[in-house]
């Protein structure tokens, strides 16, 4: 690859980056809080691909006296392809990933119990599903205990009844994992009756006791209210 393609590559790969932030297609390979340094990743690239073009332009404006009319140059057109990919990056934007391409909730020990804050007031806070899988399997306080909630997430069906996912990322994409819980009670039937991948928001109860090592603290709710909703501009939970 010629110093000139591989200017011109960093260029773009700083341009596709600013144009994610732009659209806010990068909240599908990474969460919300890195947003200040693809910024400052994007500007610098953009910068250092700028300088080196322009530095290349004036260089081989002076040269080109001192060739002679009868030379060749040889354009590497197989380097050039590789922009394409990089195009693409912004332009053509994957969907984020759902229950097929997060990994399972992983196998577990037991969690360290201690009391966790109080839920907030309220007939039916709502509480982020990987919240209340923690706190249903290590929450000293118990705190879900007769305490009516609201979840929202989008259902996966299996053998033995449905159940709420939500994939959840730490960093970046690369390490989404899946958490779900159970659902039981009046409600679950309706669940049922909707495809996978629906997003609802479910209200209704933790089982107590429900969170079991050997289910890989999976808990399970008993839903009293299903409600159909759109799918979130972000699907992730953090």
């Amino acid at each position: 690859m010629s110093r000139g393609t591989q200017n011109v590559v960093l260029l773009l790969v700083g341009l596709s980056t600013a144009v994610m932030l732009v659209k806010g297609t990068y909240l599908n390979y990474v969460k919300p809080g890195l947003l200040p340094w693809l910024i400052a990743a994007a500007l610098v690239l953009v910068v250092l691909g700028l300088v080196a073009v322009v530095r290349d332009l004036r260089q081989a404006a002076g040269a080109d006296g001192e060739h002679d009319e009868h030379g060749h140059r040889h354009q590497p057109w197989l380097a050039w392809l590789l922009l394409i990919p990089i195009a693409m990056v912004a332009f053509v934007v994957p969907p984020p990933l759902d229950a097929r391409g997060a990994s399972p909730q992983a196998a577990v020990s037991a969690p360290q119990r201690r009391p966790f804050p109080p839920l907030p007031p309220g007939q039916a806070p709502t509480v982020s599903l990987p919240e209340a899988v923690m706190r249903a399997a290590a929450d000293s306080a118990n705190s879900l205990d007769g305490r009516s909630i609201t979840l929202t997430g989008f259902t996966l069906h299996h053998p033995d009844g449905v159940d709420l996912g939500r994939v959840v990322i730490v960093c970046c994409a690369a390490d989404a994992q899946l958490a779900r819980v159970h659902l039981t009670g009046p409600g679950a039937a309706a669940a049922t009756g909707y495809p996978d991948d629906t997003w609802l928001q479910i209200q209704g109860q933790i089982v107590s006791g429900s969170s079991r090592a050997a289910d890989g603290f999976i808990p399970t709710m008993a839903v009293a209210n299903v409600t159909r909703i759109d799918k979130p501009a972000n699907t992730y939970a953090y």
